[in-house]
């Protein structure tokens, strides 16, 4: 499919979307989670399926709206001057697989990255990151980057209640029905890897203590009937 080029700013495809993938391209690198021109964001029209995303190479304090690139959930640009970002393939996999994802958010935190560098999964070693992002969070094979080999291998790991998966010798993947929940995931994870790398090292390399796993699917079943404030009569 043939990009349409040269629209001026008011007829900006998908405008509020393009704003948006600039917006928490700019929250990522405030919160440290992202730098220089490394990661890339995506979120997905639900009326139409259009995604926005990412261009390539484009630091993130220099991205325009005009710089995010419309594609179609198989990677072809539909609108946009500027190349996609050349993880693409990756958003749009696991898009086409989870119509629930809305927004993805792909990392190069440091700490989930080491993790991927030693374990098969990030075990439960918070409380928080149990109850957003499940027990354990799975790290993929190896798979090679900027190509649909890196989308198979977070889509080997992946399954209906996947929040987040970590990729070996790479960074960090998350999903969520906007940009603000997968973030907030990414930094959960991202803070637990953090707390699991200091803890093996205070601990002589040996495993600390975990969450107890069986403990788990109660723990989340009550942080979601009970977390929160409730809602007001008449309130939305």
């Amino acid at each position: 499919m043939t990009a349409r080029r040269g629209r001026g700013e008011s007829e900006m495809l998908l405008k509020d979307l393009r704003e948006k993938v600039v917006a928490v391209g700019l929250e990522a690198l405030e919160r440290g989670i992202v730098h220089g021109t490394a990661g890339n964001m995506s979120i997905r029209d639900e009326e139409s399926g259009l995604i926005a995303i990412s261009p390539s190479g484009i630091p993130y304090p220099e991205t325009t709206a005009a710089d995010v690139v419309i594609v179609n959930d198989q990677g072809e640009v539909v609108d946009g001057r500027r190349k996609p970002s050349s993880e693409t393939p990756l958003h749009t996999m696991v898009m086409r697989a989870r119509p629930d994802v809305r927004a993805v958010v792909h990392t190069h935190a440091h700490f989930s990255t080491v993790v991927s560098c030693i374990r098969p999964y990030l075990p439960p070693i918070l409380t928080e990151v149990c109850l957003v992002a499940g027990a354990r969070v799975p790290v993929t094979r190896y798979g090679l980057t900027g190509t649909p080999d890196f989308g198979e291998s977070v889509l080997e790991v992946l399954d209906p209640e996947t929040k987040a998966v970590i990729l070996r010798n790479h960074g960090l993947i998350s999903f969520g029905d906007s940009f603000a929940s997968a973030l907030a995931i990414s930094e959960v994870v991202e803070e637990a890897a953090k707390v699991y790398v200091h803890a093996l090292a205070a601990n002589g390399g040996r495993e600390p203590e975990m969450v107890p796993e069986e403990l788990i699917p109660e723990m989340t079943e009550r942080f979601r009937a009970g977390y929160g404030q409730p809602k007001e009569a008449g309130v939305g």
